[in-house]
């Protein structure tokens, strides 16, 4: 069978002697017929009572910025959120004081708020200096974290240029690709420059390692 991925949600200095994972169960009915997801429902169901071949692959570059003061913009809807949370982890154990800000969103806030606790105590601590949400299911209009990013688009445009570090994670198809052309919106219309000069700006950040994806 073809092996799966997941992001690791832990980080090593706050979890030594554990990996963490965040793993979605898929289940739905196609047709009338149940369908499930192999790994993810094997991971919830049934992996307690089994050893589990797994192997880590490094994800080069994917990771908290090397300079502890540079702020960290995350966009992490759904499972996505996974690596972010190893991410706010790291920091907490090292005291980073750079700044840090997540973008989460998923369809319902009372079904699938991920680490709701958790974030909101992070948020408490100033460990989380922004926590900004979307569920693209709890109102008449659908509404993603692209949005959240465009309506708060002056203030990230300052931590931008302040030097933050933007980090992407989960959907490849959609979520990434509406994620850039928000920021791209957002560096023209904030960052005094053209569509092209922005075009051009993201990709520069791109090659300097502050604009990161861990898509799927």
């Amino acid at each position: 069978m073809t092996p799966r991925q997941y992001s690791i949600s832990s980080s090593p200095l706050e979890s030594p002697d554990e990996v963490q994972l965040t793993v979605s169960a898929v289940r739905y009915n196609l047709h009338g017929v149940p369908r499930h997801g192999v790994c993810s429902t094997y991971l919830a169901d049934h992996a307690a009572d089994d050893d589990i071949r797994i192997w880590v692959q490094r994800n080069a570059g994917f990771s908290p910025p090397e300079d502890p003061d540079a702020p960290m913009i995350m966009v992490g809807p759904g499972t996505g959120v996974a690596p972010f949370r190893a991410f706010l982890h790291e920091r907490m154990a090292t005291k980073a004081p750079g700044r840090n800000w997540l973008f989460f969103g998923h369809q319902k806030r009372d079904f699938d708020f991920f680490y709701e606790d958790e974030l909101n105590g992070m948020k408490s601590a100033g460990v989380l200096n922004r926590l900004s949400l979307a569920w693209s299911r709890d109102g008449d209009e659908k509404f993603y974290v692209q949005d959240r990013m465009l309506q708060a688009g002056r203030e990230v445009w300052s931590w931008i240029a302040d030097g933050a570090h933007i980090y992407v994670c989960g959907d490849a198809q959609r979520m990434a690709k509406d994620v850039e052309r928000a920021l791209i919106d957002i560096v023209t219309a904030h960052g005094a420059r053209t569509t092209n000069e922005a075009v051009h700006f993201i990709a520069e950040l791109k090659k300097a390692g502050r604009y990161q994806a861990d898509v799927y």
